[in-house]
Protein backbone atom coordinates (compact mmCIF):
# COMPACT_ATOMS: atom_id res chain seq x y z
CA UNK A 1 0.00 0.00 0.00
CA UNK A 2 1.38 3.20 -1.04
CA UNK A 3 1.96 5.77 2.06
CA UNK A 4 0.23 8.42 0.44
CA UNK A 5 -2.65 6.57 0.51
CA UNK A 6 -2.41 5.70 3.88
CA UNK A 7 -2.35 9.04 4.72
CA UNK A 8 -5.09 10.42 2.81
CA UNK A 9 -7.53 7.71 4.49
CA UNK A 10 -6.05 9.35 8.18
CA UNK A 11 -7.02 12.74 6.48
CA UNK A 12 -10.40 11.73 5.61
CA UNK A 13 -11.80 9.98 8.38
CA UNK A 14 -10.51 12.89 11.14
CA UNK A 15 -12.14 15.80 11.08
CA UNK A 16 -10.83 18.96 8.78
CA UNK A 17 -8.49 21.29 10.62
CA UNK A 18 -6.87 24.40 9.72
CA UNK A 19 -4.00 25.05 9.78
CA UNK A 20 -2.75 28.37 10.78
CA UNK A 21 0.19 28.36 8.36
CA UNK A 22 -2.03 27.51 5.68
CA UNK A 23 -3.29 31.31 5.41
CA UNK A 24 -7.04 30.04 3.86
CA UNK A 25 -5.68 27.16 1.46
CA UNK A 26 -8.58 24.62 0.98
CA UNK A 27 -8.62 21.14 2.10
CA UNK A 28 -7.94 19.63 -1.07
CA UNK A 29 -4.72 22.15 -1.25
CA UNK A 30 -3.20 21.33 2.08
CA UNK A 31 -3.16 17.67 1.09
CA UNK A 32 -1.55 18.36 -1.65
CA UNK A 33 1.16 20.30 0.14
CA UNK A 34 2.09 17.40 2.06
CA UNK A 35 2.32 15.37 -0.53
CA UNK A 36 4.64 18.15 -1.80
CA UNK A 37 6.50 18.12 1.24
CA UNK A 38 6.95 14.60 1.45
CA UNK A 39 8.10 14.27 -2.24
CA UNK A 40 10.81 16.76 -1.34
CA UNK A 41 11.96 15.65 2.11
CA UNK A 42 11.57 12.38 2.02
CA UNK A 43 13.31 11.36 5.08
CA UNK A 44 11.36 13.66 7.14
CA UNK A 45 7.99 11.73 6.33
CA UNK A 46 6.00 10.95 9.68
CA UNK A 47 4.03 7.72 9.61
CA UNK A 48 1.19 7.87 11.39
CA UNK A 49 -1.30 4.16 11.65
CA UNK A 50 -4.41 3.47 10.21
CA UNK A 51 -7.29 4.20 12.70
CA UNK A 52 -7.76 0.50 13.24
CA UNK A 53 -4.64 0.12 15.32
CA UNK A 54 -4.66 3.18 17.45
CA UNK A 55 -6.18 0.95 20.29
CA UNK A 56 -3.60 -1.18 20.16
CA UNK A 57 -0.91 0.67 22.16
CA UNK A 58 -3.22 1.10 24.85
CA UNK A 59 -4.27 -2.74 24.93
CA UNK A 60 -0.40 -3.73 25.28
CA UNK A 61 -0.34 -1.00 27.77
CA UNK A 62 -2.99 -2.44 30.07
CA UNK A 63 -1.41 -6.00 29.84
CA UNK A 64 1.66 -4.77 31.06
CA UNK A 65 -0.16 -2.95 33.92
CA UNK A 66 -2.47 -5.97 34.37
CA UNK A 67 0.74 -8.47 34.42
CA UNK A 68 2.91 -6.13 36.43
CA UNK A 69 0.43 -6.03 39.05
CA UNK A 70 -0.12 -10.16 39.18
CA UNK A 71 3.47 -9.92 39.00
CA UNK A 72 3.86 -8.13 42.15
CA UNK A 73 2.05 -9.90 44.51
CA UNK A 74 2.27 -8.77 48.47
CA UNK A 75 4.63 -11.09 50.11
CA UNK A 76 2.90 -13.85 52.55
CA UNK A 77 2.48 -13.65 56.46
CA UNK A 78 4.85 -13.93 58.12
CA UNK A 79 4.96 -16.57 61.12
CA UNK A 80 3.81 -14.82 64.82
CA UNK A 81 7.63 -14.48 66.57
CA UNK A 82 8.49 -16.93 69.33
CA UNK A 83 7.99 -15.82 72.72
CA UNK A 84 11.56 -15.31 73.95
CA UNK A 85 13.83 -17.49 76.23
CA UNK A 86 13.22 -17.68 79.70
CA UNK A 87 16.13 -16.12 81.60
CA UNK A 88 15.27 -18.70 84.12
CA UNK A 89 16.56 -21.56 84.78
CA UNK A 90 14.47 -25.27 83.88
CA UNK A 91 13.21 -26.32 86.90
CA UNK A 92 15.61 -29.18 88.90
CA UNK A 93 15.14 -32.87 88.18
CA UNK A 94 12.56 -34.04 91.02
CA UNK A 95 14.13 -37.06 93.27
CA UNK A 96 12.64 -40.85 91.75
CA UNK A 97 9.49 -41.76 94.12
CA UNK A 98 11.24 -44.08 96.67
CA UNK A 99 8.44 -46.39 96.91
CA UNK A 100 8.64 -47.09 93.10
CA UNK A 101 12.05 -47.55 92.84
CA UNK A 102 11.91 -49.77 96.36
CA UNK A 103 9.30 -52.01 93.93
CA UNK A 104 11.94 -52.02 90.92
CA UNK A 105 14.51 -53.36 93.24
CA UNK A 106 12.16 -56.26 94.63
CA UNK A 107 11.15 -57.05 91.77
CA UNK A 108 15.00 -57.29 90.40
CA UNK A 109 15.29 -59.33 92.91
CA UNK A 110 13.33 -62.02 92.14
CA UNK A 111 14.03 -61.94 88.94
CA UNK A 112 17.83 -62.87 89.57
CA UNK A 113 16.50 -65.59 92.48
CA UNK A 114 14.63 -66.87 89.36
CA UNK A 115 17.62 -66.75 87.25
CA UNK A 116 20.25 -68.55 89.67
CA UNK A 117 17.67 -71.41 89.93
CA UNK A 118 17.64 -71.44 86.31
CA UNK A 119 21.31 -71.15 85.90
CA UNK A 120 21.84 -73.98 88.62
CA UNK A 121 19.76 -76.30 86.53
CA UNK A 122 21.85 -75.78 83.60
CA UNK A 123 19.57 -73.33 81.48
CA UNK A 124 22.24 -70.26 81.19
CA UNK A 125 20.67 -68.62 78.31
CA UNK A 126 17.08 -68.29 79.69
CA UNK A 127 19.12 -67.36 83.42
CA UNK A 128 20.95 -64.21 81.15
CA UNK A 129 17.55 -63.01 79.80
CA UNK A 130 16.24 -62.73 83.45
CA UNK A 131 19.07 -60.97 85.02
CA UNK A 132 19.21 -58.52 82.00
CA UNK A 133 15.83 -57.65 82.58
CA UNK A 134 16.50 -57.27 86.62
CA UNK A 135 18.75 -54.78 85.00
CA UNK A 136 16.12 -53.11 83.09
CA UNK A 137 14.45 -52.46 85.86
CA UNK A 138 16.96 -51.47 88.87
CA UNK A 139 19.81 -50.67 87.07
CA UNK A 140 21.89 -50.29 89.83
CA UNK A 141 21.23 -53.59 91.55
CA UNK A 142 24.77 -55.27 91.86
CA UNK A 143 23.57 -58.75 92.47
CA UNK A 144 22.28 -59.08 88.96
CA UNK A 145 25.67 -57.80 87.19
CA UNK A 146 27.37 -60.37 89.42
CA UNK A 147 25.42 -63.25 88.40
CA UNK A 148 25.57 -62.39 84.92
CA UNK A 149 29.34 -62.04 85.13
CA UNK A 150 28.46 -65.95 86.37
CA UNK A 151 26.69 -66.40 83.77
CA UNK A 152 29.37 -65.06 81.15
CA UNK A 153 31.80 -67.31 82.70
CA UNK A 154 29.74 -70.51 82.51
CA UNK A 155 29.78 -69.69 78.76
CA UNK A 156 32.91 -69.47 78.56
CA UNK A 157 32.98 -65.97 77.47
CA UNK A 158 35.75 -64.42 80.18
CA UNK A 159 35.77 -60.76 78.29
CA UNK A 160 31.91 -60.12 79.03
CA UNK A 161 32.69 -61.67 82.21
CA UNK A 162 34.72 -59.35 83.37
CA UNK A 163 32.98 -56.00 82.35
CA UNK A 164 29.87 -57.26 84.50
CA UNK A 165 32.04 -58.23 87.00
CA UNK A 166 33.21 -54.17 86.84
CA UNK A 167 29.63 -53.23 87.57
CA UNK A 168 29.02 -55.49 90.52
CA UNK A 169 32.18 -54.34 92.34
CA UNK A 170 31.13 -50.57 91.57
CA UNK A 171 26.97 -51.03 92.74
CA UNK A 172 28.59 -53.86 95.97
CA UNK A 173 31.50 -51.98 97.34
CA UNK A 174 30.06 -50.86 100.54
CA UNK A 175 27.97 -54.25 101.07
CA UNK A 176 30.39 -56.06 103.02
CA UNK A 177 28.07 -59.38 102.77
CA UNK A 178 29.11 -59.63 98.95
CA UNK A 179 33.04 -58.53 99.11
CA UNK A 180 34.44 -62.76 99.21
CA UNK A 181 31.77 -63.36 96.88
CA UNK A 182 33.04 -60.63 94.37
CA UNK A 183 37.22 -61.38 94.93
CA UNK A 184 36.41 -65.28 94.72
CA UNK A 185 34.55 -64.25 90.80
CA UNK A 186 37.54 -62.25 90.05
CA UNK A 187 40.08 -65.19 90.82
CA UNK A 188 37.38 -67.32 88.43
CA UNK A 189 37.80 -64.82 85.36
CA UNK A 190 41.75 -64.24 85.94
CA UNK A 191 41.87 -68.25 86.12
CA UNK A 192 39.56 -67.91 82.88
CA UNK A 193 41.70 -65.37 80.96
CA UNK A 194 44.88 -66.90 82.02
CA UNK A 195 43.84 -70.52 80.58
CA UNK A 196 42.76 -68.78 77.54
CA UNK A 197 45.88 -66.88 76.63
CA UNK A 198 48.33 -69.09 74.19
Amino acid sequence: MNLNRRWKNVLRASPPRRNPISKGRSWAQEEDGKEDFNAVWPHAVVFKPPVRYRWLPLALAGLLLVSCKTAIAPPPPEAPPSPPPEDRAPPPLQAPDEKAAFKRRQAAAALTDRGRVLMADGQVDPAMRLFEQALSLAPRYGPGYFYLADAWLLKDNWLQAREFHRQAVLYLQSDTAWQKRVDAQRRRIDRAAGSAAP
